[in-house]
């Protein structure tokens, strides 16, 4: 028994130490009157999670694909209530380029400008060990 506790130990040991694997991700999607609506502005969101380690690289782009769709992005860590990053581009894409300050998950808000907004977009989410 004292062997196999020694054996359980050391395998979470190394799996502590293990990084996350990079980040490198599309996803289509629409925003909806039936998602989920921000808490300050009632607007429609789509919110995709991920793993990044501290000093990760972080890269997210939100194109839409609806003229009439104004993207607005929001980069939260989970258990933090506010947005780290916010970034909005009017008919253009909206990009967030930054490092992650710690290790865990973050989550991307697929968001529009204004309330009411609707329509089809693309998410992509790059998340990687900084280039030394």
């Amino acid at each position: 028994m004292i062997r196999y506790a020694a054996l359980v130990l050391t395998c979470l040991a190394l799996l502590a130490g293990c990084s996350k694997d990079p980040v490198n991700e599309t996803h289509n999607g629409a925003l909806e009157t039936s998602d989920s609506q921000h808490p300050n502005d009632q607007s429609f969101y789509d919110a995709y999670e991920f793993k990044a380690d501290e000093g990760w690289q972080i890269n997210v782009t939100m194109t839409a694909a609806d003229p009439s769709l104004q993207p607005y992005l929001q980069l939260r860590r989970e258990g933090v209530d506010d947005a780290m990053y916010l970034e909005e581009n009017s008919g253009a894409p909206a990009t967030i380029t930054t490092v992650a300050p710690a290790s865990g998950t973050y989550v991307v808000w697929a968001n529009s400008l204004s309330a009411g907004q609707t329509g089809n977009y693309t998410v992509t989410i790059s998340a990687q060990p900084t280039q030394q």
